[in-house]
């Protein structure tokens, strides 16, 4: 809330204070029962001010930690950090009050591409504080390793705040989360912009989705391990060991697939990929990365490699960072597309 937003509400408050008075209200009970109802709104079932369950990072973006957060009315303009975020909103009906996105690194999601070609974009890249407080937002939704002092952080928690701009960090981003906190993400942020009904609609749509593919994988699939590679040139591997994506690697496990590396920390190797032996492997493709078909020959044409089992039997699969490093429910669109790929070669 800006300062011209605060001295409006409570020119609000004052004005309706002193029309109680015009009328001539004689029970001081009931002028205290009045007086009291005006610190709280009511909007489509939500009750403001709002408390939730939310959190702050570190200044770098790395550790999280759990922060109840109160709304005094509800966000009308908000800045989403990343691409999946603004889908998100979209979702809910809240394209119209999104004043910027940033993070634009993946495959969109085709249901909600004409509203998504509406919202300004800050920047293709990661957005820095200056160009999210340019944008005089209410609040900042999103990824939490973004709300980070840093060129391409939004600027922390704390930071934000102090300049009266309100944040909420998708469960579903920090460290330990599971696919379950899409459902908190969801009924948060349909708590606090008083879109309850549609919120409710969509998580059911999420179930049904994530349903559809547990269905889906055979019987006879035993768990299979597998390692992200955010591409490969020639004889270089990039190799991540996604430990701290909790949310991928739960989301992946109702498919039966293991991260073979869930557990490690810092780089990894290709001795470690070696040794680990995984039965998939995953290709990130991201916009501006290198062509994944290219990464994909070279992974192929790589002797040192040419004894793991993903590659001898033909189980690289290429996946969007988009729909998995967005934290949302783009995840389902990769691991149906994930699912039927994998089927085929089965």
């Amino acid at each position: 809330m800006t300062i011209s937003k605060i001295v409006k509400y409570f020119g609000l408050v004052a004005a309706s204070s002193l029309l109680l008075g015009a009328c001539g209200q004689e029970n001081t009970t009931e002028d205290q029962t009045n007086t009291d109802n005006k610190s709280t709104e009511q909007i489509a079932g939500t009750t403001f001010p709002l408390t939730l369950d939310n959190y702050t990072a570190s200044s770098e973006g790395a550790v999280f930690s759990e922060k109840e957060i109160t709304y005094e009315s509800s966000p009308k303009s908000i800045v989403a950090n990343n691409q999946g975020t603004a889908e998100l909103l979209i979702q809910l009906g809240l394209a119209e009050d999104i004043v910027g996105v940033a993070a634009l690194y993946g495959e969109g999601d085709e249901t909600v591409t004409e509203e998504f070609s509406s919202i300004p974009v800050l920047s293709e890249g990661y957005v820095g504080k200056e160009l999210v407080v340019g944008t005089d937002p209410d609040i900042v939704v999103g990824r939490g390793q973004l709300f980070a002092n840093a060129e391409w952080g939004t600027g922390t928690v704390e930071e934000l705040n102090d300049l009266d701009i309100q944040t909420y960090i998708q469960a579903t981003s920090t460290t330990g989360a599971t696919f379950e906190d899409i459902y908190t993400d969801i009924d948060h942020l349909g708590k606090l912009f008083t879109v309850e009904e549609k919120a409710q609609q969509f998580s059911t749509d999420i179930k049904t989705r994530m349903d559809a593919i547990v269905a889906a994988v055979p019987d006879k699939q035993a768990t299979l391990d597998y390692a992200y590679i955010f591409g490969a040139e020639g004889t270089d591997v990039n190799i991540y060991s996604g430990a701290a994506d909790t949310y991928l690697n739960d989301a992946l496990s109702y498919m039966d697939l293991e991260n073979t590396f869930a557990d490690v920390t810092g780089e990894i190797s290709v001795e470690a990929l070696l040794e680990a032996d995984p039965d998939v492997l995953l290709l990130v493709n991201y916009t501006g990365g290198r062509d994944p078909k290219e990464s994909l020959a070279d992974l192929k044409a790589n002797d040192a490699l040419s004894s793991l089992t993903a590659i001898k039997e033909d189980h690289i699969y290429t996946i969007d960072y988009n729909q998995f490093w967005s934290y949302g429910y783009q995840i389902l669109t990769g691991m149906e597309q994930l699912n039927t790929e994998m089927q085929s070669k089965n």
